[in-house]
């Protein structure tokens, strides 16, 4: 009774803590002896071993954030189990469990000196090799930040073979070629040398599989100033070229963003020269306009931030996101400049928000933000004869309410609708009177939208 008790409790704990998706498990379940869920017992008991307890090893970032993780992993059509727990000695365990007969054992087991595990993917390898587990295992230790090196598993001849990739500082899975087959992007970050070592630069990979094993395909230079990575998102940049976008931060927190594609087989990285004499990165922009590239406006297309402090803000007063306007670009190889203008918003993070800026009003609006109030007002600038932009005219406001907030004074105090989201509601206020500043109000009224993933 003790041990199933314990069993119980590191279940309903593996649950609460970490999204575990057993199928047909639940904390309910749990309550009901005779579903005990004997398959879930008998995982349990294999990752125990011969101890008297078993410590779960979280996986620390991605998709999967479970101690164990139902996937089919051998392409048979039947959900597998890989669990990660703690060794006595030092190290983890990572078992890939499989059900033959009604009866679950251990198909392969593999140890790492790792002190956590970085994350887990399911990659696609196409219909002749099935499908792949990579695993970043990571490590707390080192001058430059979390670092973690990239095993493959692969079922072959009923077993789970180990591949090693390398060491990254972020991964993502690709399709480059659109074949349905998936390769590995990873990027690291800078190393300086120590002790008279050579320094390492930051390189990004691919990695695809290539005579029975992963192999490196493609490598570019990568950005050696970038301390973290802020995101990272493969899909489209034009109709026809698929790619990488990385967001990352510096020392100072600053923030640029690097696009890498292949082209004629070799990874590019857009824009060109990155670490040489002179070499400008468009997308810089300061801590404070820390927005990361995303299909911002749902056309399938990634795009990527560029940003401008709006006029007539005091130097005095410490930015936030509404204080910039966001250009918004899409990637143009080969083109001028190899980049185009999307779309102009003000965005306000905090709030989850953003609208379209109309065209006459770029470069004539100033924003001022009163987090208490949750209330930006929107103000008019307008050319002085010498041409600098003096303050003009309050034009709108956007207040944020709770739904109570709403219901009692919203519509009274002069705000209309504008969304709903969990328990608050956008309003926005005209504040002028000109009908030509009001046609734009109504304009951009149109484009509100929150913010999404």
């Amino acid at each position: 009774m003790k041990k199933t008790a314990t069993f119980i409790c590191a279940l309903v704990l593996c649950l609460a803590l970490s999204g575990c998706s057993f199928m047909g498990f639940s904390a309910q379940n749990l309550m009901l002896p005779p579903k005990v869920n004997a398959d879930q017992q008998s995982i349990y008991k294999l990752l125990q071993g011969s101890g008297a307890d078993v410590t779960f090893i979280y996986p620390r970032s991605g998709q999967y954030r479970s101690a164990i993780i139902m996937e089919d992993f051998t392409g048979d059509g039947a959900e597998e189990a890989l669990g990660f727990h703690l060794l006595e000695d030092s190290g983890i365990e990572v078992q890939f469990l499989r059900k033959d007969n009604g009866e679950w054992r251990t198909l392969s087991a593999f140890t790492n000196v790792a002190t956590q595990v970085d994350r887990v993917c399911f990659g696609e390898l196409g219909p002749e090799r099935g499908r792949s587990v990579l695993i970043g295992w990571g490590s707390t230790a080192g001058t430059t930040g979390r670092m973690a090196t990239m095993n493959a598993y692969l079922f072959e001849d009923g077993e789970m073979r180990e591949y090693t990739l390398g060491p990254y500082g972020e991964m993502t899975l690709t399709d480059f070629d659109g074949d349905g087959v998936h390769e590995a992007f990873t990027i690291d970050k800078f190393v300086p040398g120590e002790e008279g070592a050579d320094p390492i630069p930051a390189r990004a990979r691919v990695y695809s599989f290539s005579g029975g094993k992963p192999q490196e395909v493609a490598s570019a230079e990568a950005d050696n100033v970038i301390s973290s990575y802020s995101s990272m998102r493969f899909g489209q940049l034009t109709d026809t070229l698929q790619g990488v976008v990385v967001d990352g931060a510096t020392a100072d927190g600053s923030m640029t963003t690097q696009i890498f594609f292949l082209e004629e087989e070799r990874l590019r990285n857009f824009p060109a020269g990155v670490n040489g004499e002179g070499y400008v990165n468009p997308f810089a922009r300061p801590s404070a306009a820390a927005f990361t590239s995303r299909d911002i406006n749902g056309d399938g297309i990634l795009e990527m931030p560029s940003v401008t402090r709006l006029p007539g803000l005091s130097e005095d007063i410490s930015p936030d996101t509404t204080s910039y306007m966001v250009e918004w670009d899409v990637l143009r190889p080969g083109r001028g400049s190899g980049r185009r203008a999307v779309l102009y918003a003000l965005m306000n993070v905090r709030e989850n928000y953003w609208f379209t800026l109309p065209y006459r009003l770029r470069g004539r609006v100033t924003a001022s933000n009163d987090t208490a109030r949750r209330t930006v007002t929107y103000t008019e600038m307008v050319p002085a004869q010498d041409g600098a932009l003096l303050l003009g005219q309050p034009l709108f406001s956007i207040r944020v309410f709770t739904q109570s907030g709403w219901e009692s004074r919203g519509e009274s105090s002069g705000y209309e609708r504008l969304c709903a989201q969990n328990d608050s509601v956008y309003g926005i206020q005209a504040l002028t009177q000109d009908e030509k500043l009001l046609a734009s109000i109504a304009e951009l009224k149109g484009t509100f939208k929150m913010i999404t993933e």
